[in-house]
């Protein structure tokens, strides 16, 4: 049995591992020592962009609502001034029983003025023309008036940054029973593969039977 290797006979590391380290620290040492020096005499490289003005964005254009059903409106074709005005809350016979009314509790003297049956009237009594009841809509629909704003409730056509048009409340909803009626769902898209085999096969298939 050889006797075990005293110390002085184990082989040492390799030299050139400590050069190797010592290369990489000196390496690092004076990238960091450029980069102080660069940012000492050049302060003035950053990115610094000069800093552009947008123009101020139109003002949304409103679309005129829906023509008024000559029918029923304006309502001075029935109520003429002068005429008393039964403000009992009840519900409405003769001309108006085939207007389907759902908006909540709400009634025509609600919204309509009794005095100038061709205006809207808010809340706190401030006259509304019938182009502008987005005005009266929203003073009970705030969440929507937002989104409306937005763009996310309703449609807005029109440029990302320039003029844009806007539908107003009774465009889409029929003031006197605004929630959207049933509608009776449509078969879901092709995928073009599928307008691609029909093609295929309509033109493989004869004319005239032959």
């Amino acid at each position: 049995m050889s006797p075990e290797p005293s110390e002085e006979d184990k082989p040492s590391a390799p030299s050139y591992e400590v050069a190797t380290w010592a290369v990489i620290g000196a390496v690092v040492v004076g990238v960091l020592a450029l980069f102080s020096v660069r940012c000492s005499l050049a302060p003035g490289t950053g990115r610094d962009y000069a800093s552009r003005s947008l123009p101020p964005e139109p003002a949304p254009v409103l679309l005129p609502a829906p023509e008024i059903d000559d029918e029923y409106m304006p309502c001075s074709d029935c109520h003429e001034k002068g005429d008393p005005i039964n403000r009992e809350v009840r519900e409405l016979e003769d001309e108006h029983d085939e207007m389907d009314f759902g908006h909540g509790d709400l009634w025509c003297l609600d919204c309509h003025d009794a005095g100038k049956q061709e205006m809207l009237r808010r809340s706190g009594g401030e006259l509304v023309e019938l182009e502008d009841s987005w005005r009266l809509c929203t003073q009970c629909h705030g969440k929507k008036l937002a989104d409306w704003r937005a763009g996310v409730h309703g449609k807005r056509t029109g440029h990302w940054w320039g003029p844009k048009e806007y539908r107003t409340c009774v465009v889409c909803h029929d003031p006197h029973s605004p929630p959207f009626k049933p509608i009776e769902p449509m078969p879901v898209p092709k995928r073009p593969e599928e307008i691609t085999l029909e093609a295929s096969a309509a033109k493989e298939i004869p004319h005239g039977g032959e």
